[in-house]
């Protein structure tokens, strides 16, 4: 199974797409600071777009901890795009950000859109790389949203500022 959690708006299809309260289109409805309802081994992908920063650190750590179970221990991947605050703090120093549809506050508090669309805590790479090793992923690495192939469903590539976050089950062999 490939999850494409927190999807929103953001409908992807060959996807089992998943989100809490929102009234777009999903697969299944579920609470992700809650049970987690896959089954052990089931899923190959996980795909986490502009979730994280809407959870506070520990539940973040705690998802991800209740996620690995779920995932298949032979081989199975999961990505993780999100806002990198300090990037985008050095993008807005060096004059490369693009003001037209995100400030740095909404980078670090989100944008307001909708009722929940808050961030809890400032995302970077390395911090996000680090709850996944906290977390338990054996194999996990900062990779930036230059290197995030096609098969994810990310909404847009094009900002700079986004992190991206690898993580891996099974052997370094297996991917």
């Amino acid at each position: 199974m490939r999850l494409n959690l927190g999807c929103g708006d953001r409908y992807a299809e060959a996807w089992t797409n998943v989100d809490f309260g929102s009234p777009h289109r999903k697969d299944q409805e579920v609470d992700l600071t809650g049970p987690l309802p896959w089954e052990p081994g089931s899923v190959t992908h996980a795909y986490l777009g502009h979730v994280l920063e809407h959870l506070t650190v520990d539940q973040c750590t705690d998802l991800l901890t209740r996620l690995l179970p779920c995932m298949d221990p032979t081989g199975a991947l999961m990505m993780i795009v999100g806002p990198d605050v300090p990037l985008a703090e050095q993008m807005i120093a060096d004059g490369t950000f693009d003001f037209t549809y995100h400030s740095l506050d909404s980078l670090r508090y989100g944008a307001g859109r909708w009722s929940g669309d808050v961030h809890l805590w400032e995302c970077s790479g390395a911090a996000v790389a680090q709850l996944c090793r906290d977390a338990g992923w054996p194999i996990v690495t900062d990779i930036g949203i230059r290197s995030v192939d096609q098969t994810w469903p990310v909404a847009d590539r094009t900002p700079q500022w986004q992190l991206a976050v690898r993580a891996y089950t099974g052997t370094p062999t297996s991917w």
